[in-house]
C-alpha cells in the first residue's frame, strides 16, 4: 500500500511484530457479533475518531473500497485522519487475491477454513452482490468503487512512537485497523466513459530516467485520506458555482497550475506523453531533472459534485533527477 509504506517505514518492524500478535490476541470482554446481529451504523469518520469504541462491533458502512497492489482499503476522502487507516477482508472462506505483506492473499480465492480473528468466527453472505463485486475487483486490478458493507470491526493496537500515535495490527506490514466483510449491501456499478476509477491515480507513472532520486511532491486518490482531498472537493465545488469552470475542460492548465507553487518564476514547457479521455500525463525537462504530471478526473469526487461533470485534478507530481546528460 503506496501511502502507507511510506508514512509506516520507520516502524515496518514494529508493525510487523505487532500483526503477529494482533490475529492470535483475544478480547474476551468484547461483545461477539453474531449471524443474526443487527449491524451499528457509523461513518468512516466515526470509526477513525474512536476506533475502540467499535472494536469487534457488526457495523454497516458506507465509502470507497480501492484495490490494488499492497491495497484493500476502505476509506472517505472527506476525512482525513492521521494515523487511522482500514484494511480489508473477507469473511468465510473467501480471499481477495490482494497482493501484500504478510502472507497476504495473492493467488489465493478461498482460505481452508472460515476466517477466525481474535476468536471470532466471520461468516459472509456469498450472494449476488458478492459475487458481482468481486467479479469488478478481479476484472479491474486497480479500482475505486462506492460500497456499503457490513462487516465486524477490528480496532487493533493504538500505538505510539516519538509523539506519533497510530492504530495498527493488520493489512499490510500490518498497518491498519481491519474490517471483514460479511454483506456487500450495495455497490455502484462501473458506467461511465468520463471518470477514472483508479485507485493508483498516476502514482505509478513511469519516468525516462533514472528513478533512484525521484520524488512526490503531490498525490491525491481516495486511498490516501490526506488533506489535499479536501481542497481537490473544493476545486470542483468552485468549477459547479462556476469560479473556475475551465477546470471542466483545460487539463493543461490544470496542471500548470498545480506546478505553480512548486516551481514559480520558471517557464513550464509540459509536453503531453499520454492522453486519453479520463486521464492526461504532462512531462517537463528543466537542468537535470524531469517533472511528471498526472491528471484526470477521479471517479470519487462525482459524489461531491453539484453538476454532472467532475473537473480535472492533478492527481500525481513526481520529480526524477536524470544526472548529466
Amino acid at each position: 500500500m503506496r501511502r502507507l509504506a511510506t508514512q509506516f517505514n520507520s516502524y515496518v518492524l514494529t508493525l510487523v511484530l505487532v500483526a503477529a500478535a494482533f490475529a492470535s490476541h483475544a478480547q474476551t470482554t468484547a461483545p461477539v457479533p453474531t449471524a443474526t446481529s443487527e449491524p451499528r451504523d457509523v461513518s468512516y469518520c466515526e470509526l477513525s475518531r474512536n476506533p475502540a469504541a467499535f472494536n469487534h462491533q457488526l457495523v454497516r458502512v458506507t465509502g470507497f473500497v480501492t484495490h490494488g497492489f499492497e491495497d484493500f482499503q476502505f476509506s472517505e476522502p472527506p476525512c482525513p485522519t492521521q494515523g487511522f487507516s482500514i484494511w480489508i477482508m473477507y469473511g468465510g472462506r473467501a480471499e481477495s487475491g490482494t497482493v501484500y505483506c504478510c502472507p497476504g492473499e495473492g493467488g489465493h480465492k478461498t482460505r481452508s477454513e472460515p476466517l477466525r480473528i481474535e476468536g471470532v468466527q466471520l461468516p459472509l453472505s456469498e450472494d449476488a452482490n458478492f459475487r458481482r463485486f468481486r467479479a469488478l475487483i478481479e476484472k479491474e486490478h486497480d479500482t475505486t468503487i462506492h460500497a456499503t458493507l457490513v462487516g465486524t470491526f477490528f480496532s487493533g493496537e493504538k500505538r505510539e512512537s516519538n509523539g506519533y500515535t497510530f492504530w495498527a495490527g493488520m493489512g499490510h506490514m500490518g498497518c491498519c485497523s481491519l474490517l471483514v466483510i460479511q454483506r456487500i449491501v450495495s455497490f455502484q456499478g462501473h458506467t461511465r466513459k468520463d471518470l477514472d476509477y483508479s485507485a493508483e491515480a498516476g502514482s505509478n507513472v513511469n519516468v525516462d530516467c533514472e528513478s533512484g532520486t525521484e520524488r512526490s511532491i503531490r498525490g491525491v486518490s481516495a486511498a490516501y485520506g490526506e488533506d489535499r482531498d479536501a481542497q481537490t472537493i473544493e476545486q470542483q465545488q468552485n468549477a459547479d458555482q462556476g469560479k473556475s469552470a475551465w477546470a471542466f475542460k483545460d487539463p493543461e492548465r490544470v496542471a500548470l497550475d498545480a506546478l505553480k507553487s512548486h516551481y514559480p518564476d520558471q517557464n513550464l514547457d509540459l509536453h503531453i506523453i499520454k492522453d486519453t479521455p479520463t486521464r492526461k500525463v504532462y512531462r517537463w525537462k528543466h537542468s537535470d531533472h524531469e517533472v511528471t504530471v498526472v491528471v484526470l478526473r477521479p471517479y470519487w469526487l462525482a459524489f461531491y459534485a453539484t453538476s454532472e461533470s467532475v473537473v480535472w485534478v492533478a492527481t500525481t507530481i513526481k520529480e526524477a533527477d536524470c544526472g548529466t546528460e
